[in-house]
């Protein structure tokens, strides 16, 4: 048996009902949207000759003055494409 008192049960049951009719008590209560957010990262360190570095870095300011792909989009995508040129399965990216 439970140890909550029956009108804790009784709304956790409204609520329950409320939830499978797609329902609120309040409708004109403000809702909560959702935020998506950008996967976790790993950071990784690679050695990489200056000039590769600086062309980078070139890119990504030039993106992100264009509100385009940020550098770690960037970097992803540099890897991603990387994995396909020597036959890696990238479905699960």
């Amino acid at each position: 048996m439970s140890n909550k008192p029956a009108w804790m049960n009784q709304e956790e049951q409204r609520a329950d009902e409320l939830t499978e009719n797609e329902q609120t008590s309040n409708d004109n209560a403000p809702k909560l949207v959702r935020v998506i957010k950008a996967p976790p990262r790993k950071q990784k360190a690679f050695y990489i000759q200056e000039k590769f570095a600086n062309a980078f870095d070139d890119l990504a300011h030039k993106q992100k003055k264009v509100k385009g792909k940020k550098a770690t989009e960037l970097a992803e995508e540099a890897i991603k494409m990387l994995l396909i040129k020597h036959g890696e399965n990238t479905e699960n990216l």
